[in-house]
């Protein structure tokens, strides 16, 4: 819910700076009442008056009492570009938990890095299709003259391969910096020109995988749900690494595309002799954690299942579920880090910014002794 708050007053502002910067709103010119606003974007009073005050404090705009909100007379062409404004694309914020934090570590270096963010509603909690709405977000950063982008690609959604594409090449030829977080837009192990942050994927992979072989594992499968990210393929290479290592050589059968939540699929799983699998993320193993019980497969006596990025409910699942937490806060940090530098240095080679995860152990991967 809090997302949904945020991204309704962030979708004001941002509309309403980039009237200003594109001159729609010329000095001296009152804004639209807080009335006028509130019934135009269905929202309340306050939610308007966050905006307009974040415009003020920016010196965009200046607010009389009883009399309503001006353009500032002081803002000029020559003054406006020499702020930074940074654009957040993460069409899944508020539905993929990680990004929340990421997004607030990046946030809190704003002030000491002077630049403000630009938050579009890019369409998780709308009625238009994600693929559409991201790229329509992307259309206004672009309006707005951002001076770059946080961009998560799309996944899990028909057309988000081709989206993505799309967004970075408008992204690119409005000579707007890009820096990916958590996953690059290309076929794993391609990459493109923009600069990637996240979690190292591969040795997220080993890991997982590594920790069930030490508890007896002989065989290790893992699941992903269709139209994943292309980090899954990194933790696949990682998976791999950790069963070569043991002496276990991998089978492409104990790689599942597949989706969790269907009973079928699953027992289909079982029965190709999966009893101990690594998810590609904590969504996909609970799931598939529910889909065991109502199968009447136990976890972890059973079948041990472990999931990737130690979201919130990972550990008040019905089976506190193992998983690697992937440290949010310092990629938010190198996320700026790599935004500054590129700033700085547009013709630098892309650069990959990778932090360590961290192995939670908890129930769904230790078998009790009988």
């Amino acid at each position: 819910m809090g997302a949904r708050k945020n991204s309704k007053y962030n979708s004001i502002y941002t509309e309403i700076r980039t009237a200003i910067v594109n001159e729609r709103f010329a000095p001296g010119d009152q804004l639209p009442t807080e009335y006028e606003l509130c019934q135009k974007y269905s929202v309340s009073r306050p939610t308007v008056t966050r905006a307009l005050n974040k415009l003020q404090s920016e010196g965009l705009v200046h607010r009389r009492s009883g009399a309503g909100s001006f353009v500032s007379s002081a803002l000029d062409s020559s003054s406006k570009p020499s702020q930074l404004y940074f654009g957040l694309l993460i069409p899944r914020l508020g539905v993929t938990e990680i990004f929340e934090p990421i997004c607030a570590s990046i946030a809190q270096q704003s002030r000491s890095n002077n630049f403000h963010i630009l938050w579009g509603d890019s369409g998780a909690h709308g009625d238009s299709p994600l693929v559409e709405a991201a790229e329509d977000t992307c259309r206004r950063y672009i309006e707005a003259k951002v001076s770059g982008v946080f961009f998560v690609p799309l996944e899990l959604v028909d057309g988000h391969r081709e989206g993505n594409r799309r967004i970075a090449q408008m992204l690119n030829e409005a000579d707007i910096p890009i820096v990916l977080l958590d996953a690059d837009y290309l076929p794993f192990p391609e990459r493109s020109n923009s600069d990637l942050v996240g979690v190292d994927n591969v040795q997220a992979g080993y890991t997982l995988t590594n920790h069930l072989i030490e508890h007896g594992a002989t065989r290790v499968d893992y699941l992903y749900r269709p139209n994943s990210a292309q980090t899954i393929f990194a933790r696949i290479r990682g998976y791999k690494c950790a069963l070569l290592d043991a002496g276990i050589v991998p089978s492409n059968s104990w790689i599942h595309e597949a989706e969790p939540g269907d009973a079928d699929e699953v027992r289909s799983l079982l029965e190709g002799g999966a009893s101990d699998i690594v998810c590609a993320n904590d969504a996909t193993a609970v799931m598939l954690a529910h889909t065991l019980e109502e199968l009447k497969v136990r976890v972890p006596k059973d079948v041990r299942v472990t999931g990737m990025d130690d979201v919130k409910y990972s550990k008040y699942s019905r089976v506190p579920l193992t998983t690697v937490r992937q440290p949010c806060d310092t990629i938010g940090r190198l996320a700026v880090t790599a935004m500054m530098s590129r700033l700085k240095n547009r013709g630098a080679e892309a650069v990959t910014f990778s932090a360590q995860p961290e192995l939670m152990v908890r129930r769904s991967s230790i078998r009790e002794s009988s």
